[in-house]
């Protein structure tokens, strides 16, 4: 088996969270750190502090290095953009890198490979500790076997082929150990789905967290199911199933590391891991998030705001049924700043809780289908030309009803393509002559709305921090956050790494993959997806294509039905850092990326002037960006690595 040097000294850290209590700093020796339950219990929560915080963009890049979200340039010395944004720009380098899980430093809070070394570590000493019974020993290890999985992924998805670490290699041993090779894709994810494959026939986990206040983001046996899916998944997708790209990722023995003939059993082996993920997920009481909570002080809502609360919330409401696996609230409340906007004096004069500058670019903006399902450069009835065109509201539909009345202020001029989109476009998005519903909403007749432009309380002001696009992330911004003079409440919740909905799409794509043509059992899973979101009202998306879509066969065509799969995970998990890494396993970053990021021209205060469409930023996105580059130090110390193609 190929390994890489650990060095046996245990570095730690320390955390506010109660779980991670970590070893203390006077911990000298392993022996020490497993001689009671306790101290062996803090060294299986060092184990876990290596998990990316997921809602901190200098942790997890996948929320900012694509095209989904953008920052004003000037903006360095407030959210440190040398990380993540500088890779959203095209910056990455092979000097030093950044975000250099690998070795750690540059903006990674620490190598994952040192992750594995604790892991092994772990593994090793957690023998016979005293007050520890054999049960929760068994679950520990089992724990800590699907962390090393996770980190190895996590690496796996940045770097490719990656060094294999089973086991620790002692200082004493000769160059001819310590110098390892990269293991191919193939070999990687064999190790890991056996490793995990040995923790689910154990059954040792369990099947959902009881204690969630004191073991909130500790490992349960759907989350491993999960996380074999989501290995398996990036397996078989294009990125490394037959990837002609790669060819030159050939180490100095000869080997290929990325398999040059396309694989079709990749889709069935990760079809079957899915589905036994989500047959776990559920049966251990996992299900789409529907918001049923009483608002006494606002009293009865309507039908639309508890849908939008319904997708909202399956966000930041804690331990809700959908999610899977989260971990850490350390971070969601400086996330839900930046994504704060303004629309009273009360939010300007509490200028630290509403920085308003994570911004949704245009290009993501236009992904939303509209009102009736649909892509809006299909829908016969929505007019794709003129969306950019600057419409009165209020705006009646065919019924003479206001399909805005909770959506869009009345009596006001935004962009046409603002009206008629789907439940997921207002949930996820706020927008100029937006509503937006939290507990600061006194009547349900007078929502809040935002006014984005210039001078105007959510849009640019002086000097101050702001929304280069012109949009906002309500779907990252918890509903009962209150912002006031009076005092302020801002709701931490923990940042989804899984959640029920992202498996029942991978599903779908994963058995659309594996059919000559789409049947029922590609179409089960996504419909549930749709229905959550209030589309296909009555009928199911194939009928709403044959209504409503200049397209009405698409999903009856693997390859239409793939664009339709892709286009809904980009709607559905907006905003959650997932549209860069589909992007990049389906070799459509290029593609995506390259594209400039558009927003509107949030320097004018008028109408006119604001809804004018500017290239915010112009990339050219590379085969070489698909994987990160190795650091030149790290080439110097081990020769037998090779660089990433293109570094």
């Amino acid at each position: 088996m190929r390994k890489i040097l650990i060095l046996f000294v245990l570095i730690f850290t320390s955390c506010e969270d109660d779980y991670l209590d970590v070893v203390p700093d006077n911990i000298a020796t392993i022996d020490l750190a497993f001689n009671t339950r306790s101290t062996a219990e803090n060294f299986l929560s060092t184990c876990y502090t290596y998990i990316p915080e997921h809602a901190h963009v200098e942790q997890n890049f996948s929320l900012l290095a694509g095209d989904e979200v953008w920052y004003y340039a000037e903006n360095d010395f407030y959210m440190n953009n040398e990380t993540s944004f500088r890779v959203a720009k095209g910056m990455q380098n092979s000097s030093s890198p950044y975000l250099n899980y690998w070795e750690g430093g540059r903006g990674a809070p620490r190598s994952l490979f040192n992750a594995l070394r604790d892991c092994n570590i772990f593994l090793d000493n957690l023998v016979a500790v005293p007050g520890l019974d054999e049960e929760e020993r068994i679950r520990w290890l089992d724990e800590v076997k699907v962390l090393k999985a996770f980190y190895h992924f996590w690496l796996m998805q940045m770097y490719g082929p990656i060094p294999i670490v089973d086991t620790n290699i002692p200082v004493s041993a000769p160059s001819t150990e310590t110098n390892v090779y990269r293991a191919s894709i193939d070999e990687v994810v064999t190790y890991l789905t056996d490793l995990l494959d040995e923790v689910i026939v154990a059954d040792n986990l369990p099947g959902l967290i009881n204690y969630v206040y004191t073991e909130q983001g500790r490992i349960t046996m759907p989350i491993a199911k999960a996380l074999k899916a989501k290995i398996l998944m990036l397996s078989a997708s294009p990125i490394f199933n037959g990837n002609t790209d790669f060819s030159s990722l050939i180490d100095n023995q000869g080997n290929s590391l990325v398999n040059q003939s396309y694989d079709p059993q990749k889709w069935v082996l990760a079809k079957d891991a899915i589905l036994d993920a989500i047959e776990s997920a559920e049966a251990n009481g996992h299900s789409l998030y529907q918001f049923n909570q009483q608002l006494p002080i606002i009293g009865e809502i309507s039908d639309q705001i508890t849908q939008e609360l319904s997708l909202r919330a399956a966000i930041t409401e804690p331990f809700n049924s959908e999610i899977i696996w989260a971990f850490s609230a350390d971070w969601t409340g400086e996330l839900q700043q930046w994504c704060q906007p303004r629309w009273t004096a009360d939010h300007s004069a509490l200028f630290g809780y509403t920085k308003k500058s994570h911004a949704p670019t245009l290009n993501m903006v236009e992904t939303f289908y509209t009102r009736n399902g649909v892509p809006i450069d299909e829908d016969i009835s929505w007019e794709y030309g003129n969306r950019f065109d600057v419409v009165q509201t209020p705006i009646l539909d065919a019924d003479n009803e206001n399909y805005h009345e909770f959506y869009i202020e009345d009596d006001y001029a935004t962009a046409k393509l603002h009206t008629f989109r789907e439940p997921r476009f207002y949930s996820t998005l706020g927008f100029d002559g937006g509503k937006w519903f939290s507990l600061e909403t006194e009547n349900m007749n007078f929502i809040p709305h935002l006014n984005a432009k210039a001078g105007a309380p959510s849009g640019k002001q002086g000097f101050e921090i702001y929304s280069i696009t012109g949009y906002f992330a309500k779907k990252l911004v918890h509903y009962e956050n209150i912002i006031s003079l009076e005092g302020s409440t801002i709701q931490g919740y923990s940042f989804p790494i899984i959640r029920l909905s992202d498996l029942y799409l991978m599903y779908a794509e994963a058995s659309n993959e594996t059919k000559a043509a789409p049947d029922a059992d590609v179409y089960e899973y996504i419909q549930k997806v749709r229905d959550r979101a209030g589309l296909d009202v009555g009928g199911d998306l194939v009928n709403t294509w044959q209504m409503h879509s200049a397209n009405p066969s698409k999903p009856s065509t693997k390859d239409g039905m793939r664009a339709i799969i892709h286009q809904e995970r980009m709607i559905e998990l907006a905003l959650e850092g997932h549209r860069y890494w589909d992007l990049r396993r389906w070799k459509l970053a290029g593609e995506y990326f390259s594209k400039p990021i558009r927003g509107w021209n949030i320097f004018k205060p008028d109408v006119a002037g604001f809804y004018e469409v500017e290239n915010i930023f112009y990339r050219n996105y590379l085969t070489k960006d698909y994987l990160w580059p190795i650091s030149q130090t790290e080439l110097l110390r081990n020769p037998n690595l090779i660089q990433n193609p293109g570094w």
